[in-house]
């Protein structure tokens, strides 16, 4: 179940300052965007948005936390990442894509054959609820308004998309390590998720199966238990 709200000034103030600290600047007009903002209260297995919706909206994840599947060619569901509190997310065509759609249709990109299949999606994942949450949601064109008359707004979409393409760096050298490497960085870097998402969703994102986490988890149990002391020989009386 999904419930609509107008953002509480709390909420907002959260908002901007993490808005104004990725664009550098105060945001002018902040009033304007405020007033499109709203809050979505989501039970847990809620649907956010689906793959290939049309979906023009921006996500701030204030509460909570979110899976996000692909469907793969053999027709299987995978997750691919989970989106948590101070998240920012967004379909692809909420991101204001055109250019790259052109750039792509008219062959214009080494990859563009490879790309095309991608763009032409208007959303690449579903996003469901792993526990109840709360989100922020603004439409894509009051972004797109604003960047076009200040350049602090422009700066802020193009440090939103840097970040998301520094995140995407810093995956890929995450994914060329092995499984039982990949948990054991999210048990040191990241605890509170492993308790938090389910073991399928978890063997999923490790793009295993639930057997195989299992005896890795195992092993990880057992090289962190302490050695055992040997006991002191008895001495004679």
């Amino acid at each position: 179940m999904i419930t609509e709200n107008a953002a509480s000034a709390h909420a907002l103030r959260s908002l901007r300052l993490l808005l104004e600290a990725y664009a550098s600047a105060e945001l002018p007009q902040w009033e304007l965007f405020a007033s499109n903002v709203r809050l979505f209260r989501l039970d847990q297995g809620a649907t956010l948005f689906s793959a290939g919706e049309v979906h023009p909206y921006l996500y701030f994840v204030q509460s909570g936390l979110f899976k996000a599947q692909l469907r793969l060619p053999d027709g299987r569901l995978t997750t691919v990442f989970f989106p948590e509190e101070g998240d920012f997310v967004a379909p692809l065509s909420a991101m204001g894509a055109e250019g790259i759609r052109r750039v792509v249709s008219r062959g214009l990109h080494p990859r563009a054959d490879t790309l095309r299949s991608v763009v032409d999606q208007q959303s690449l994942h579903t996003l469901i609820a792993v526990e109840p949450s709360l989100v922020l949601r603004v439409s894509f064109r009051v972004v797109e308004h604003l960047t076009a008359q200040h350049l602090q707004w422009s700066r802020l979409l193009g440090m939103l998309a840097l970040m998301h393409a520094t995140t995407l760096q810093v995956d890929v050298g995450w994914l060329r390590s092995t499984p039982e490497q990949r948990y054991r960085a999210l048990l040191a870097e990241q605890p509170g998720l492993v308790q938090r998402v389910t073991q399928r969703d978890l063997a999923g994102f490790l793009g295993i199966t639930d057997v195989a986490l299992s005896r890795i988890a195992k092993r990880v149990r057992a090289d962190e238990q302490p050695p055992e002391t040997p006991s002191s020989p008895a001495t004679a009386s």
